[in-house]
């Protein structure tokens, strides 16, 4: 081989290694994916005929993304895998895990980390019609109370405070179909994502009577593992933000009125 040749052969292995040690210290340092789980409820989150995420929490995450300038996936999860995921121990490295969900967060996830603030939402108790509930104290005589599992963790206080009597079911649909057959006597929750059920399965006129009960903080929170993430005080400050503006509670309030009028 000519000096030459061996010369540019040298050059070549030279860059190639030097090529293949960049793509590995790339691949070492590339950041993680960031995901946003957002709940899978009417009127919070829901698939539109495209596919694609839309709906009250899905338009405050993205805000809060759009203002901390931050790129991630919303992804839309029933509500107990939400809880589930955020609340899954991970070994260091691995994917960001950020979510929207209701606080207090009682067991079995309390290693959520809340964040920051998203918005504060009434709860009420729906009586089925014929069934008198004027305050909240009638719910001691009601009688059983359909609850989702999940909208169990918000309205603990308010079922202590008025001794009601809970059934538990998987969600707002089969607890308005139960109030239906006279299974139970009232189901509690949001008051939008009641109607909206109860509207869209023929079943508005078995509401009667309605109170509120409590009252549901929504929060921006993250996995143990993400608690330290860079982004994480990047989010937590957009979310502040925003909704110190008022700029959540706007998006809140147009999601809740269109489910009340129907458009």
């Amino acid at each position: 081989m000519t000096p030459t040749r061996r010369t540019i052969l040298s050059i070549l292995l030279a860059l190639s290694a030097s090529g293949m040690a960049s793509g590995i210290a790339a691949a070492q340092t590339a950041p993680q994916p960031i995901r946003v789980l957002v709940p899978e409820l009417p009127v919070l989150g829901e698939r539109g005929a495209d596919g694609e995420a839309r709906g009250l929490v899905v338009e405050q995450a993205q805000a809060i993304l759009d203002r901390a300038g931050i790129r991630a996936t919303v992804e839309l999860l029933p509500v107990v895998r939400l809880y589930a995921e955020l609340a899954r121990e991970r070994p260091p490295g691995g994917p960001k895990v950020y979510g929207m969900v209701a606080v207090p967060i009682r067991d079995p996830y309390r290693a959520i980390v809340p964040l920051a603030l998203t918005m504060g939402v009434p709860l009420v108790a729906v009586a089925r019609q014929g069934v008198t509930l004027a305050k909240p104290d009638d719910l001691r005589a009601v009688g059983p109370v359909a609850v989702t599992a999940t909208g169990t963790q918000a309205l603990v206080p308010a079922i202590q405070q008025y001794g009601i009597t809970v059934q538990t079911v998987p969600s707002t649909l089969n607890g308005l179909r139960m109030l239906a057959h006279g299974r139970v006597n009232a189901v509690m929750g949001i008051s939008s994502v009641i109607d909206v059920v109860a509207r869209e399965n023929n079943l508005t006129d078995q509401l009667g009577d309605r109170v509120q009960v409590s009252a549901m903080e929504a929060w921006l929170s993250c996995d143990p593992a993400t608690r330290d993430a860079p982004e994480t005080a990047i989010l937590r400050d957009a979310a502040e933000a925003l909704y110190r503006e008022g700029r959540l509670d706007a998006i809140a309030r147009q999601h809740f009125q269109k489910a009340a009028t129907g458009s």
